[in-house]
């Protein structure tokens, strides 16, 4: 398996060929997008630096600092399985995350139980620690890291537990360019994979890139995972020059992600066509929306 995204593409501007002909059957004469999804990783030095340097330092100064406690407080409960699960990940052991999740498989569990019950709530609880400042930047961008590590290595198996497929209908699936929450959008694309759907995955450099390669390569859905608030007027030009550009004149777009759960209403302030609530049924539902787009043609 390969590291990188498996994502080879032309973005020529979409003004260079504004002024030729459309042909009469678009998704006849361009092949049917193939690339398969690979999260994006830390590069190696990277991570490197921040387990020999970093680490030992934040280690050595929570050794060192002073510990607050309460007269009156209530005995410590035991940490959830989660915690113990994000501990790993934040700990000096590369493999000891991974190593839970192989015991876990050992002992029955199904890739998608790993996903959905365990590598999403230890994320979010990595970026509760960040919020707090009870975990710094740098040790929550490792953890999270190898949380990715992980669901790249399980990807293969996960996509053989799949029961069926909806028959090689293209999605691209991306956050906002220049946002920098891609963990859920990672996890989104495995259940895609799985149910058979052709994907290209963000995230992208520039609103430019996202627009030329939907103009010049023919997908059925566009899919954004949207995290916060911050970028919600680019997200908004993003899915209006989509529709404007798009070689697949009726494309649809799906917005999901923690902005969205929260805010339903942001699907049709934003132009989209539906929401997303969860990875496991973001296939079937993109697959009915598909079918929706086809009845207004």
């Amino acid at each position: 398996m390969t590291d990188v995204n498996e994502r080879s593409v032309s973005t020529g501007s979409a003004t260079d060929s504004a002024s030729a002909s459309r042909p009469k059957s678009l998704r006849q004469r361009i092949p049917t997008p193939i690339w398969r999804f690979r999260p994006t990783l830390q590069p190696v030095a990277v991570v490197r630096t921040i387990k020999t340097q970093i680490i030992p330092k934040i280690v050595l100064a929570l050794r060192s600092g002073p510990i607050a406690k309460s007269a009156e407080s209530a005995e410590p409960t035991a940490p959830t399985e989660v915690e113990m699960f994000a501990a790993l990940a934040l700990g000096a052991d590369d493999g000891a995350a991974f190593a839970y999740v192989v015991d876990l498989q050992a002992k029955g569990a199904s890739v998608e139980s790993i996903f959905i019950d365990l590598l999403a709530p230890a994320a979010r609880q990595l970026g509760a620690q960040w919020e707090s400042d009870t975990t710094d930047f740098a040790s929550v961008t490792l953890g999270v890291g190898r949380l990715q590590l992980i669901m790249h290595r399980l990807g293969d198996s996960f996509a053989r537990e799949a029961a069926d497929n909806h028959g090689g209908e293209s999605a691209l699936l991306t956050i906002i360019p220049g946002d920098q929450h891609s963990f859920g959008l990672s996890m989104v694309a495995e259940f895609f994979r799985r149910a058979g759907w052709n994907l290209c995955t963000g995230p992208f450099s520039s609103h430019q890139e996202l627009t030329s390669l939907v103009h010049n390569h023919w997908f059925d859905i566009v899919g954004f995972s949207v995290s916060s608030d911050r970028r919600l007027d680019e997200l908004k030009k993003d899915i209006h020059d989509i529709r404007r550009d798009s070689r697949n004149r009726h494309v649809g777009i799906i917005l999901g992600g923690p902005m969205i759960t929260a805010q339903p209403g942001l699907v049709a302030s934003m132009g989209a066509d539906m929401m997303s609530a969860d990875a496991i049924t973001a296939p079937d539902q993109a697959h009915g929306l598909v079918e929706q787009m086809k009845g207004r043609k």
